[in-house]
């Protein structure tokens, strides 16, 4: 065979090949090489895509955690093959699976991203998971954080050495424990009109640069803080930042319940939750707040993170001017002796009939005759209908 029979010979089975795949007859060649694929590499080339878009979370720990709950699923699953991958199999799993309700949420929502992924980049046909429904998380949450009360914070700030001025400034500030992890005198603006600290696009969470103003006590303990020598690049706490059973440790050692009786916890992350509420407490407006905390929804932060036990409710409500005429006639009903003090009944042609004994919250006019048609109508309270 020629060069030239052996070329034709090629296009035609190319073209073939093309008018088959435009017919449906097959699947696309790189769909067809996908399928035989192990998901292994797949995953770990859509590990290496997240990282190369920068979507990988801080220092690659985000695509690590996605990655080692993808593989834990496909290993309980036995999937090898994106054609293994089916919703009976899922749901299956999940049933046997223990953990929270969130967490199962987090699995199937990784999951369903790294087949997102797969079905734009021409890899599979269709996400066979994309129809699966989340597990209803209400009322089941795992952890519940709430606020340090202004006691709690003085006592673990006080009590824990070195590490007070870590917990202070995460609860004054509401920086992550990431976010205080890299802090660098660089990024203080400590002596400034408006002191304030610029959380960096590169550490923050949201990949957004935003600052975030200071109060005056948080100014002066970090200025306290400062070395005489200390650089622009050089990390504000420099030992590190205490890990969560750390502060465990700190607050058992200064009485502070980790676990409070309704089971919520006072973490690290709660000193955010902390931060959030001294706001709230302190009346500074929600928006502002909102802009304090680097929210993108008001939702977030006045119902996700404000502890609501810590709100002076009664405080603000107490003192609501009274309705005064409304308050007159309840004295006047109810007397001296309390709620069980008869009254006469007077009917409309001025009869009076029978006294009548008022129980709790009920009114009630005992009239004979025509008269139960009548309306009896009392200063200060609506006419009661026939």
């Amino acid at each position: 065979m020629t060069d030239k029979q052996a070329a034709a010979k090629t296009a035609q089975k190319f073209i073939k090949e093309k008018q088959q795949e435009a017919t449906g007859v097959i699947e696309p060649k790189l769909m067809r090489d996908s399928a035989r694929k192990p998901l292994a590499e797949h995953l770990a080339d859509y590990v290496a895509d997240l990282e190369a878009r920068n979507r990988a979370g801080r220092r690659g720990r985000g695509g690590r955690l996605l990655k080692g709950r993808i593989v834990r699923l496909m290993a309980g699953c036995r999937w090898k093959m994106a054609g293994n991958i089916t919703p009976d199999t899922f749901i299956a799993w999940r049933k046997q699976f223990w953990a929270s309700a969130r967490t199962l949420n987090h699995y199937l929502q990784g999951m369903v991203s790294f087949l997102n992924w797969m079905e734009r980049t021409g890899r599979i046909k269709a996400n066979p998971l994309k129809f699966v429904g989340k597990v209803d998380e209400r009322g089941q949450r795992k952890r519940v954080r709430r606020a340090f009360t202004d006691e709690e914070l003085s006592k673990l700030v006080n009590g824990s050495g070195s590490r007070g001025i870590i917990y202070f400034t995460a609860a004054r500030t509401g920086l992550r424990q990431e976010e205080l992890r890299q802090l660098t005198w660089g990024d203080l603006y400590l002596g400034e009109a408006m002191p304030r600290v610029v959380v960096r696009d590169s550490v923050a969470k949201n990949k957004t640069t935003e600052p975030v103003c200071l109060v005056p006590e948080i100014v002066e303990a970090l200025q306290a803080h400062r070395p005489a020598n200390a650089r622009q690049s050089d990390l504000v706490f420099a030992k590190g930042v205490p890990r969560a059973c750390t502060l465990q440790g700190d607050a058992k050692k200064n009485g502070i319940a980790y676990r409070d009786e309704s089971g919520r916890y006072a973490d690290f992350h709660a000193l955010r939750y902390t931060f959030a509420t001294f706001m709230q407490r302190h009346g500074v407006s929600p928006r502002f707040a909102m802009k304090q905390m680097r929210h993108s929804e008001l939702q977030e932060t006045v119902k996700g993170y404000t502890d609501e036990t810590q709100l002076p409710i009664y405080e603000a409500i107490k003192n609501l001017p009274r309705l005064q005429k409304c308050t007159h006639r309840y004295a006047q009903i109810l007397g001296a002796e309390g709620q069980n003090v008869s009254w006469a009944v007077t009917s409309i042609e001025g009869t009076r009939h029978q006294e009548t004994t008022v129980n709790t919250g009920v009114w009630r006019t005992l009239t004979h005759g025509d008269a139960e048609k009548n309306l009896v109508e009392t200063k200060g309270v609506e006419p009661s209908t026939s």
